[in-house]
């Protein structure tokens, strides 16, 4: 891939995302590249005829936030270890969405991500962040595999 300077690799903390991550660590060194580290996440709330907002109070969702920060930083420290400028990202909103529009705003070149395997009715009734990712990505997308998926 010529002119890879930005590679955006959204992270959902599993064994698959952290695999991703050492791939996309590894074409930001070869290509002296940024690299953004994000985690978009959906808010857990529910909104209820008559009851109105069911959910985390805002010092839980900072609370949260903060950890999601301080784990996605941990991880940045890994591939800061290798010289790469590296950023870390917590989003709000719907997964696909969020990683499209960062990808978008930031001009990324590539974003590697992996994909769970997930096939049958629980790909049906989940659908897959990472298909919707591939066909929206205003960018190139590599799609990785864990070993033993």
């Amino acid at each position: 891939m010529q002119n890879c300077k930005r590679v955006v690799c959204p992270v959902d903390f599993s064994t698959f995302s952290k695999a991703a991550l050492d791939e996309a660590t590894s074409i930001a060194v070869e290509h002296r590249a940024e690299l953004s580290i994000l985690h978009a996440y959906q808010n857990p709330a529910v909104v209820l005829p008559m009851s109105g907002y069911v959910g985390p109070t805002g010092d839980v969702l900072a609370g949260m936030r903060d950890r999601l920060t301080q784990e996605l930083e941990s991880m940045a420290d890994k591939a800061r270890n290798h010289g790469l400028v590296v950023r870390t990202i917590v989003l709000e909103g719907t997964p696909y969405a969020s990683i499209v529009d960062y990808a978008k705003d930031w001009g990324a070149d590539l974003i590697v991500m992996s994909t769970h395997g997930r096939t049958g009715l629980s790909h049906l009734l989940t659908g897959s962040v990472t298909e919707r990712v591939v066909r929206l990505a205003p960018c190139s997308v590599l799609v990785t595999r864990a070993r033993g998926q």
